[in-house]
């Protein structure tokens, strides 16, 4: 099988929250765009509408390898420049609102994927698990969660959250993987070997001119503060520590959803993503009791019948909750859903005109906000 050959493989638009207004201080675009990221659509946006980045508001990042639509408020007086059409994204005004549009404001994402090139085997394991998947899966975080963890062993943030500032900063300037330009992995792998030589390693960089990336932020503290990882680790950009902090907690909740799958159903199959491995339910207990599981962090309220699956959780990590009480990080125990129900799934079966021979299968589905239409599709194809 193989996804996203091409980008209309993986359409997904938003279902916005509010209902558009006639007027208002803010103009609301539905831009649609191909191969790009949500912060290149937004910097050709400002360009047309004339403004800074700061008074463009959007509720969601859209995947790059793909073909999406998604909406964005701009504060401006002339809305009708924001109206254009490029090669790969375009705009049109759909109405206005009062205040901008703020990140998770809006209902979740409709999708249609094509995953193509299929086998009879793949297809007969769709047919099978298609009405199980309508009746609702595990509604874990993918790997699109877990990019911090390219190139690296383990948890950044568990780094941090144990007190191992050294090793959590050399993960972050050492990281290679295949993304990465020939330029930025050349001078990773030279930090790597040349570790604690941190004048050496700044001419590497500014060498190279990287003097302005979360690596040269971090090497020139350490070029003056020799033996200072901590600060060197608060030097790197907000939102990159954002991301790891975040992840770790995504990882520790699904570890805890994945021990509650297997006491709710009677055999399980699992599936690799970039973090482990998640297990999915052949079928839920007719008693199944999932409801909602917190995030995990300092000030959550945990259910007396899940409080032995997070001690459970946190002794396979070796940590204790007053661990993710850190200066660093801010952990919020934020309720999230166990199950996790597709909505008008669809599946059609059809000839694969990209393969000869070979079978297509077009999903169509609409999620709600925070979930990963990903989790349906490995659940289907169980791979």
């Amino acid at each position: 099988m193989k996804l996203r050959q091409i980008p209309d493989d993986f359409i997904v638009e938003e279902m916005p929250l509010h209902e558009w207004k006639e007027s208002g201080a803010h103009a609301v675009y539905k831009v649609r765009k191909v191969g790009m990221t949500t912060f290149a659509a937004e910097k050709v946006l400002a360009k047309h509408c004339e403004v800074p980045f700061n008074r463009i508001g959007f509720a969601g990042l859209k995947d790059t390898h793909a073909r999406t639509a998604q909406y964005f408020s701009v504060e401006t007086t002339t809305p009708e420049k924001g109206v254009f059409k490029e090669k790969n994204v375009e705009s049109e005004l759909v109405g206005f609102l009062d205040k901008p549009l703020r990140t998770g404001e809006l209902k979740g994402n409709s999708f249609i994927i094509t995953v193509r090139d299929l086998k009879n085997k793949d297809v007969e394991t769709v047919e099978r698990n298609a009405p199980s998947v309508s009746e609702g899966i595990p509604n874990y975080f993918d790997s699109q969660r877990f990019g911090s963890l390219k190139g690296v062993t383990g948890f950044i943030a568990k780094d941090i959250l144990t007190g191992n500032f050294e090793e959590a900063v050399k993960k972050v300037v050492t990281a290679r993987n295949r993304h990465q330009k020939s330029v930025i992995r050349a001078v990773k792998h030279f930090i790597e070997n040349n570790w604690g030589k941190w004048d050496e390693c700044l001419k590497e960089i500014e060498q190279h001119k990287l003097e302005r990336t979360a690596e040269g932020n971090a090497i020139r503290h350490l070029a003056s503060n020799p033996t200072d990882f901590k600060g060197a680790f608060r030097k790197t950009f907000k939102g990159i520590r954002e991301i790891f902090f975040s992840a770790y907690q995504s990882y520790l909740w699904n570890e805890c959803v994945k021990i509650l799958v297997r006491k709710n159903s009677k055999e399980v199959f699992s599936v690799e993503y970039e973090a482990g491995k998640l297990v999915f339910p052949r079928k839920w207990n007719p008693d199944a009791k999932l409801g909602t599981v917190p995030l995990l962090a300092p000030d959550m309220t945990v259910p007396l019948e899940f409080k032995h699956i997070v001690a459970e959780v946190l002794k396979k990590e070796q940590i204790t909750i007053t661990d993710l009480f850190t200066e660093e990080h801010i952990y919020v125990a934020r309720e999230r859903e166990v199950k996790l129900v597709p909505i008008e799934l669809d599946v059609t079966l059809a000839d694969d005109e990209r393969a000869q021979g070979k079978q297509k299968i077009v999903l169509s589905f609409k999620l709600p906000k925070g979930a990963y239409a990903t989790i349906v599709t490995k659940a289907l194809f169980e791979q």
